[in-house]
């Protein structure tokens, strides 16, 4: 699936998510601007998009894993919206997992907000 919503969708999210923790939003969004995808999977009820991160990219420190993942969405056509988490793993951006609760996720996204 690719088309300019989705990309869009995709690029807020992590925008979104990376804000979410101001004390490390800095070396994410620096790791971010230079993430290259290197897969996407849908698994029906969401996707998992996987990134590669530049070897000399600044890492969080003690080279951290966890999950963000307070961001919530609403997309046209599904009645109980979105989720997302965000995998950090040796303090790199490794993988976004975005799921529905429950529902098909749409064959393309036309309308979405935040909330």
């Amino acid at each position: 699936m690719k088309n300019s919503v989705f990309e869009q969708f995709e690029t807020e999210v992590m925008d979104r998510i990376i804000a979410e923790d101001s004390i490390i939003a800095e070396v994410l969004e620096k790791q971010y601007k230079s993430a290259r995808v290197i897969s996407r999977e849908f698994s029906g009820v969401g996707f998992f998009t996987n990134y590669e991160i530049s070897d000399n990219s600044l890492r969080l420190a003690d080279s951290l894993n966890l999950e963000l993942g307070n961001t919530q969405a609403r997309l046209e056509g599904l009645k109980h919206g979105v989720g997302f988490v965000l995998f950090i793993r040796d303090g790199l951006i490794k993988t976004l997992e975005c799921f529905t609760y429950g529902e098909p996720w749409p064959a393309i996204i036309t309308a979405y907000s935040f909330e």
